[in-house]
C-alpha cells in the first residue's frame, strides 16, 4: 500500500543524486511506465519544530538543475512500506524533483540564499 505525503511546510535540501542500477546486472534501472532511467535523490527534510530527517526519493528521469545543497520542491510524494525477511522500512517516490527557486542554495541559517 502507498500513502500520499503532504510536503507543505517542509523544506527539502539535496544531499546527492545518483542513477539507480540493478543489484546483479549493474545496468540502469528503467521506469516501467516511461522507459526513463530511475534516479535516487537524497534529501534532508526539515519541518519547523521537528527533527530533520534524511530520506531518498526515487524519480523517473534525471532531475534537471538539481545539485547538492540546493533547496528543492518534491511533487506527488508517496511513501510505501516494504518488508524483506526480518528487514522492513519505507521507500519514497515522486513524480518529479525540481529546484525550489533560482539560486535557492541553502545557507547556514536554513533560509534559501
Amino acid at each position: 500500500m502507498q500513502f500520499r505525503v503532504d510536503t507543505q511546510g517542509t523544506t527539502f535540501i539535496v544531499g546527492g543524486v545518483r542513477g539507480v542500477v540493478g543489484f546483479e546486472s549493474n545496468a540502469p534501472v528503467l521506469d516501467k511506465a516511461t522507459g526513463l532511467q530511475m534516479f535516487d535523490v537524497d534529501v534532508m527534510a526539515v519541518a519547523a519544530g521537528e527533527r530533520p530527517e534524511q530520506l531518498t526519493v526515487r524519480v523517473a528521469g534525471q532531475p534537471a538543475g538539481v545539485d547538492i545543497g540546493l533547496r528543492v520542491r518534491i511533487h506527488d510524494l508517496v511513501a510505501r512500506s516494504w518488508e524483506m525477511g526480518d528487514r522492513h522500512g519505507m521507500s519514497f517516490r515522486a513524480s518529479r524533483v525540481e529546484p525550489f527557486a533560482a539560486g535557492g542554495r541553502a545557507t547556514g541559517d536554513g533560509k534559501a540564499a
